[in-house]
């Protein structure tokens, strides 16, 4: 996966904010790059097929049905010198999140309790991680070279 996310022909797009905040926040609107892979249950890029297993794997490990993947999208990091972004939850509603990291760069992932930050998670290619996604969390960037993850919102769909 880390080779076809960085190769010279795969589509990156910008984000103003990693968070995609509309406005600016106190953590100064870092920005990075992403890739959208799915959203509302529905494949939303030419590049999907590639990531397929993988997210079928990634769906088993989490322990979570792959028809319920609601959203997929790989983000990319570069260094920024901030401790970290914008503290989120992806979406309002509940949702459980599998966060897997494609490269070895580092750029911790922090959860806060009360606008604190209480745990952290380190990444390592191949590590995954997966939580409560109304849990208030926070990528961070990488020292150097660039931190990609696979973000993996699950939401059980509504027969």
């Amino acid at each position: 996966m880390d080779e076809i996310c960085t190769s010279t022909t795969f589509p990156w797009y910008f984000l103003k904010d990693t968070t995609f905040l509309d406005e600016p926040s106190k953590y100064n609107n870092q920005t990075s790059f992403s890739h959208v892979l799915m959203m509302d249950y529905e494949v939303v890029s030419h590049e999907y097929p590639y990531f397929e297993s993988a997210l079928k794997i990634i769906s088993q490990q989490a322990e979570q049905p792959f028809t319920d993947i609601y959203r997929a999208r790989l983000g990319l990091l570069y260094p920024d010198g901030k401790a970290h972004h914008t503290p989120h939850v992806d979406f309002e509603f509940p949702h459980t999140v599998a966060l897997y990291y494609v490269n070895g760069g580092d750029g911790d992932t922090h959860f806060f309790e009360n606008s604190m930050t209480i745990n952290k998670a380190t990444p390592s290619k191949g590590r995954m991680i997966v939580f409560d996604g109304l849990r208030k969390h926070a990528s961070s960037s990488p020292t150097k070279g660039v931190r990609i993850a696979l973000n993996v919102n699950y939401k059980p769909r509504v027969s």
